[in-house]
C-alpha cells in the first residue's frame, strides 16, 4: 500500500513543483472531460501492461482498480462488492477518513510491519496504486480535480505518474530517487534497487 498513513489531519503534502514532468492542468481537464488521455499518458512506458512498474505494483500493491487493504471488496467483509473505480474522489474522500468504518476496520486488521502499525494509526488504501485517503485529498486538490471525477482507471493511472514523476524528479541521485518512490509506496521497500531503477526509467521516459 501506499506508504502514507491516516489521521484525522492531511499528512503527506508535498509541495508543488514547477518543473514540466507533468502537466495536472491538462489531466484534469481531461479526466473531468472523461475524454481518452493524451498521447503522452497513452504512450507512457510504466503504464503498459507489460512494463517493470505493473507487473511490480501488481506484486506489492495491488492487481486491480478496485483494490481495498487485504482485497476487503471481494472478502467476506463489510465492503465487499465496493468498487473504488466507479465512486467519485469526493466520495472515496469521504469513504476514506481515518476514522471511519473502513479506517477504523483496517487499523486491527493491519500488518505488524507497516508503518501505519507502529504509529498506532490506520491505513485506508484504495485502487490499483493503494492511494490511502489523506494522499487522495492532498492530490486531487494539488492536481486540481473536481470532487465529482471518477476514480477511474485513467484517474489512477494519472495519480500514479503525478506522485512518481514528483517524487523522481526530486530526487537528485539514483538512490535519492529510489528513496523517495519507497517514501510513497510502502510496496517499494520490498522490491530491489535494479527493478526500482528500471521503474523510474519507465516513468521518467
Amino acid at each position: 500500500m501506499a506508504n502514507y498513513w491516516d489521521n484525522d489531519e492531511v499528512v503527506g503534502t508535498m509541495p508543488q513543483t514547477t518543473s514540466d514532468v507533468f502537466n495536472a492542468k491538462i489531466v484534469s481537464e481531461q479526466v473531468t472531460n472523461q475524454t481518452q488521455p493524451t498521447s503522452v499518458q497513452t504512450q507512457q512506458t510504466s503504464l503498459a501492461p507489460s512494463s517493470t512498474s505493473q507487473a511490480t505494483f501488481s506484486q506489492v500493491e495491488a492487481k486491480g482498480y478496485d483494490t481495498l487493504y487485504g482485497n476487503f471488496e471481494v472478502g467476506n467483509t463489510p465492503f465487499k462488492g465496493y468498487t473504488v473505480s466507479t465512486k467519485t474522489v469526493g466520495e472515496l474522500i469521504d469513504f476514506s477518513q481515518a476514522s471511519g468504518e473502513y479506517g477504523q476496520y483496517v487499523k486491527p486488521r493491519l500488518g505488524k510491519d507497516t508503518e501505519a502499525y507502529k504509529k498506532g494509526l490506520t491505513s485506508t488504501p484504495m485502487g490499483r496504486y493503494q492511494v490511502v485517503g489523506a494522499t487522495l485529498r492532498d492530490t486531487v486538490k494539488r492536481m486540481g480535480l473536481p470532487l465529482d471525477t471518477v476514480f477511474n482507471k485513467e484517474v489512477q493511472d494519472a495519480m500514479f505518474l503525478f506522485l512518481a514523476k514528483e517524487n523522481i524528479a526530486k530526487g537528485k541521485t539514483p538512490g535519492q530517487k529510489r528513496a523517495n518512490l519507497r517514501s510513497i509506496w510502502e510496496g517499494f521497500k520490498k522490491v530491489d534497487d535494479q527493478t526500482l531503477d528500471s521503474i523510474i526509467y519507465e516513468v521518467s521516459s
